[in-house]
């Protein structure tokens, strides 16, 4: 099975926080999985200009006081703008692109916001779709669930007669045992969603403990271990920050200190200057779940970016619930600006810790290393989103792996591509390297040193061949690294790479992202 998990992956953040690895991490451990609360919703109650609390917030300061500033009630908010922008979860270009960082941090599941009764089944079909997709092309990918809550058993019933009656992307539905698993109100169901669930309770972290409950967000600290029937431990939940008094949007507009957002930790909210940017609440959280020990860690959460604007009360006029500005939200994925991908990248971390970590391969001299990519990485992005119509065309060629092998003092990195090759502007298969001696982008027949600026100076000519769908490169070992590990990625795009960023969003790159893929060898040979 391919995998882009991060068994061979390795970063550091833009704090300086490198994926842990070795010593660092216990073996892999079998019996530990972790899911994502993930989100479908943007774009489904309603399609209008983006409402940004941030700017808002930033423009008017009182805008707590001041209605007219504010969408209408009823109307969904973000709370800042997403990296891949304001878009719609109906976006193929963004789901694909979330998919491929969910498995690359070796996420075990997806469970899916259904508890108020919609189950948004287009968007759905399509996250299903793509991990069909990556399935049928032999990857190793996080299977789909759903939680439900409001109306659970007819939020059940309609689930069960769109996705699994039909029978739609049956490799994609999650079992924690033999049954597919959903998360409802047992009581609720039909007899024929009982007898095909494998039914876990919804636990609402404001009610009693229940055996059997699975929690999308625990306000209790240290979280508590929920147990299964049997009274056995078996779930804790991780969130990125937490609203006890239930309103994050008081805590932005109004001043209330009850709640916990980014920051909080050692019992209070750090208020000093980029202290959200850290994660130190979600370190908190995932440091207790991997002291607990239970076999399965929900995080809160992935992607929900909005919150309706409600009535609030006369002294509090302007009310969100679930999110209100970077500091009171609960997302991982990357936003413009502010902590950008240090949450991402702080999931791998702790995904690693809890579930373990394989050695890395050392390979002899002459042995093969291989190196697996999508076959969608140049698709081009065509969707609306709020407030505008988004495109993406900087893909070009589709980059279906890498394969490395040293042979004595040189190493051959060869780039294949899923299509016959097409040249033009920007970057054309290159390689990005990091060792010892610096960060390189091997480009034609020259490798470039790089400095933090993505600025290139040519170092040395090195060998480059080309076939109807590859690229290879051979270069001295000793011209990148003298400790025997080699950092790389490979990128395509008709655009030049010259940030992190751009490795998000522009053309085809493997791995994607700030992750790179891991070569060791035997340094002790040749």
């Amino acid at each position: 099975m391919k995998d882009l998990s991060n068994g061979l992956l390795y970063g550091v953040d833009a704090l300086g926080r490198k994926t842990p690895a070795g010593d660092d991490c216990p073996a892999p451990r079998e019996n530990r999985q972790v899911g994502l609360f993930y989100f479908l919703w943007c774009g489904e109650h309603g399609r209008h200009k983006p409402y940004d609390i941030s700017k808002i917030v930033a423009k008017d300061p009182h805008a707590g006081y001041h209605p007219e500033v504010w969408g209408d009630i009823g109307v969904y908010h973000h709370w800042g703008e997403p990296f891949y922008g304001y878009y719609y979860s109906d976006d193929e270009w963004v789901i694909r692109k979330h998919m491929k960082l969910i498995m690359q941090a070796d996420v075990d599941f997806l469970f899916f916001d259904t508890t108020n009764a919609a189950i948004y089944e287009k968007n759905v079909k399509k996250v299903m779709s793509v991990l069909q997709e990556y399935h049928d092309e032999g990857f190793k990918i996080p299977r789909v669930m759903f939680y439900t809550n409001t109306l659970s058993g007819k939020t059940v019933q309609k689930i069960y007669d769109a996705i699994y009656k039909p029978g739609f992307c049956p490799d994609t539905w999650y079992r924690f045992g033999e049954k597919p698993l959903i998360i409802a109100i047992k009581e609720e169901c039909s007899d024929e969603c009982r007898e095909f669930f494998d039914i876990k309770k919804s636990q609402w972290p404001n009610e009693p403990d229940k055996l059997g409950g699975w929690p999308w967000m625990d306000f209790t600290r240290p979280q508590r271990v929920f147990k299964n029937e049997d009274g056995v431990d078996e779930v804790i939940n991780v969130s990125v920050a937490q609203h006890p008094q239930i309103r994050f949007g008081d805590s932005v507009l109004y001043g209330e200190t009850t709640n916990r957002g980014r920051a909080f930790h050692n019992g209070e909210n750090d208020k000093s200057e980029g202290a959200v940017n850290y994660g130190y609440n979600f370190a908190e959280q995932f440091d207790r779940a991997i002291e607990a020990d239970p076999p399965v860690v929900l995080v809160t959460g992935w992607n929900e970016w909005i919150a309706g604007r409600w009535q609030g009360i006369p002294e509090r006029p302007i009310m969100f619930v679930d999110c209100c500005n970077c500091e009171y939200s609960r997302d991982l994925e990357m936003m413009r600006g502010g902590y950008f991908d240090n949450y991402f990248m702080q999931l791998v971390s702790y995904v690693r810790k809890y579930k373990g970590f394989a050695e890395i391969p050392v390979h002899a001299d002459g042995e093969l290393a291989y190196y697996p990519s999508t076959s969608d990485g140049a698709v081009r992005r065509d969707n609306d989103g709020y407030g505008t119509h988004y495109t993406n065309d900087t893909g070009r060629n589709t980059i279906t792996g890498v394969s490395v092998v040293r042979s004595g003092e040189n190493v051959t990195f060869t780039l294949e591509s899923k299509d016959t090759l097409t040249d033009g502007d920007g970057d054309f298969m290159v390689l990005f390297l990091k060792g010892t001696k610096g960060s390189f982008v091997a480009d034609g027949g020259k490798l470039y040193a790089q400095d933090d600026g993505f600025v290139r100076t040519p170092v040395r000519d090195i060998t480059s061949e080309r076939t109807e769908n590859t690229v290879s490169y051979t270069l001295p070992v000793k011209a990148v690294t003298d400790d025997g590990t080699i950092l790389f990625k490979a990128a395509d795009s008709n655009i030049r790479y010259t940030s992190v960023e751009d490795f998000y969003d522009k053309g085809d790159v493997a791995p994607l992202g700030r992750l790179d893929f891991v070569y060791r060898f035997n340094n002790s040979e040749g």
